[in-house]
């Protein structure tokens, strides 16, 4: 039976940040790691290494470390056992390095500082281990301080794999039967570093990209994979009718089959009662292109903003039952995910959503309302969708500006979801074919499917030994493919709490579970080509109901009247665009009074 291999740190005295920081990623990524420091006069190997390891070792030292033992016999022995090895940790410093010129054979010896204010970092496509979904691509960051290498020399033995402003960041080396991969950057941030909203994680890109590289590179299928990438664009506010602002939903599905692209909208449950039976009628021809999902329930700013838990159980409840009476009327499904109007949510609305059995929310922000008690750290940020909230899945979106914001999510195995407004076809359609081509081009697994598809087909996978793996999966809806050539044995987990949880259905039939640790536990075997359809049921609140005022639904429907007037007519007049804007200002602040 085949062992994964083990991910060895090297560590002097006691161990460094960044020694514990790089284990707990690479724990992240679903690894096996030890932490091996190094005490005494070095002058023979730690017993940690004397043992055989079955399925090989892969090792990381910082500089530090380096620098204390790299003239020991033994440890020039180990980097000629070692096939691959990451070295990081490297600061600027005036004159050479002793320790990276005899690592390097004299191909680097110093380390500098890039000083300039703004950044690019790029990442190089032409190498060894490349077709990465951030291969080939750029993105630039502002008053981050970074270092790199001296330049590099012509030839074949060192690649850049990642450069700034045109220097070498991150570069691997052939050394023997090693391959070296060495990194200037001179501390590791801790994924579970807790972070603000303000903060973004593009400060820690290069490194967080660098060390993903060398563990897949190194690891493969024994990494947390998902097995497909799925992709949407999903477009907030039509209703369905032939026309809304820029949408017209005929060209827009000969679109969607032309391209292979995939559409959701966000649909407000409070036009249940106004879709056009023949645009209902032309989307039904083309649910493998396009779906629709809940936006909301009346769509006002604050109504998931709430920290009235009475109030939230009540809204996402009216939601529901709208777009089932919806689907009544229409015949039409739809995908049961939220969308939170204008980016707003408590940690309270979660808990009602996972009460009243939505499957999932997207949002274009990661942070509720409320987030102080429990802010997110970039563990969070990182995982294929947040579940710090009541072990509920929030995935995140992002407008088609930077297609680097989406090869990032990508890398870091999260499904691509793009949010856009009926503006976004104001030209025609040409920015939609741009987006599906270079979304598509990020990956051979991205898959365009509509919303619904993307959360419940959202999972990782991880090789355990011989024809046996590890699957985790967020949603309480899995739809799941065997991808390889054989029968599988599945050990399936899910974030959960002990109490929540009513069944386990797979394939409609109930099977066996336990919860522990924070994980929801329980095991399958999987044909070649068989698909897994599970369906998790959890503990349901009792139905609820909500009273709003008189004013409140006037000013709902007032609302409602000048934002499609504002997208219906005034779209391409920006003066009166603005008035309608301050209008509905004023509505919010006297509904709020």
């Amino acid at each position: 039976m085949s062992t994964s291999p083990i991910f060895v740190v090297l560590s002097v005295e006691s161990a460094v940040a960044s020694d514990q920081a790089l284990c707990r990623f690479a724990q992240f990524l679903g690894l096996r790691t030890e932490l091996v420091t190094l005490r005494g006069n070095l002058v023979d190997p730690p017993a940690e290494l004397l043992t055989p390891a079955p399925g090989g070792r892969v090792l990381a030292l910082e500089c530090t470390t380096l620098r204390q033992i790299f003239q020991r016999d033994w440890f020039a022995s180990l980097l000629a056992e070692v096939r691959f090895v990451l070295v990081y940790g490297f600061a600027p410093a005036e004159g050479e390095l002793p320790e990276l010129k005899w690592l390097t054979g004299g191909a680097l010896s110093s380390v500098t500082a890039i000083s300039s204010e703004s950044k690019q970092f790029t990442v190089h496509s032409d190498v060894r281990f490349g077709g990465f979904p951030v291969s080939g691509k750029s993105y630039s960051v502002e008053s981050v301080p970074t270092a790199a290498f001296s330049a590099v020399p012509p030839g074949p033995s060192i690649e850049p794999y990642i450069s700034v402003n045109g220097h070498p960041h991150f570069v691997c080396i052939a050394r023997g039967h090693s391959v070296l991969f060495l990194l200037a950057e001179p501390e590791l941030v801790d994924i579970d570093k807790v972070l603000s909203p303000e903060v973004s994680l593009r400060g820690w890109y290069a490194q967080l990209i660098a060390i993903t590289i060398f563990l897949r590179s190194a690891f493969g299928d024994w990494c947390w994979t998902a097995p497909v990438t799925g992709a949407t664009l999903v477009v907030d506010d039509p209703y369905l009718k032939k026309r809304y602002g820029f949408v017209h939903y005929e060209t827009l599905v000969q679109e969607l089959e032309r391209t292979r692209g995939a559409l959701t909208i966000a649909f407000i449950p409070y036009n249940y009662c106004r879709s056009d039976p023949q645009t209902v009628s032309l989307l039904l021809h083309h649910t493998d292109r396009f779906s629709i999902a809940i936006h909301g329930c009346d769509h006002t700013g604050g109504e998931f903003a709430s920290l009235n838990e009475a109030w939230l159980a009540g809204t996402a409840t009216c939601a529901l039952e709208r777009m089932e009476s919806h689907t009544d009327r229409t015949k039409i499904p739809f995908d049961n995910v939220m969308v939170f109007p204008q980016g707003r949510f408590s940690t309270k609305a979660i808990r009602a959503l996972k009460g009243c059995g939505f499957t999932a929310a997207i949002n274009t922000t990661l942070w509720p309302v409320d987030y102080s008690e429990s802010p997110l750290t970039i563990r969070d940020l990182l995982e294929v969708a947040v579940t710090r909230y009541e072990n509920f899945p929030i995935f995140g979106r992002h407008y088609p500006r930077d297609i680097f914001d989406y090869a990032f999510d990508a890398l870091f195995q999260k499904p691509v979801l793009a949010v856009e407004h009926h503006g976004f076809f104001r030209s025609g359609y040409e920015a939609l074919a741009k987006l599906v081509h270079e979304v598509s081009a990020l990956s051979n697994k991205v898959v365009w499917m509509p919303l619904g598809g993307t959360v419940t087909s959202s999972c990782v996978l991880k090789r355990t030994g011989d024809d046996q793996f590890a699957l985790r999966h967020l949603s309480p809806v899995l739809r799941f493919r065997n991808p390889t050539l054989a029968n599988l044995s599945l050990s399936v987990e899910k974030p959960e709490q002990d109490g929540q949880v009513e069944a386990v259905l797979v394939g409609g039939q109930r099977v066996a579970f336990e919860v522990s640790s924070g994980l929801l536990k329980y095991s399958v075997c999987l044909r070649v080509g068989e698909e897994l359809n599970v369906v998790i049921l959890h503990r349901q609140i009792p139905k609820a109901s909500r009273r709003p005022s008189w004013k409140y639904l006037f000013a709902v429907s007032v609302r409602r009247v000048l934002s499609e007037f504002r997208d219906n007519h005034l779209a391409r007049s920006e003066g009166i665009l603005s008035f309608t804007e301050k209008v509905k200002e004023m509505l919010a602040s006297s509904k709020r009074s």
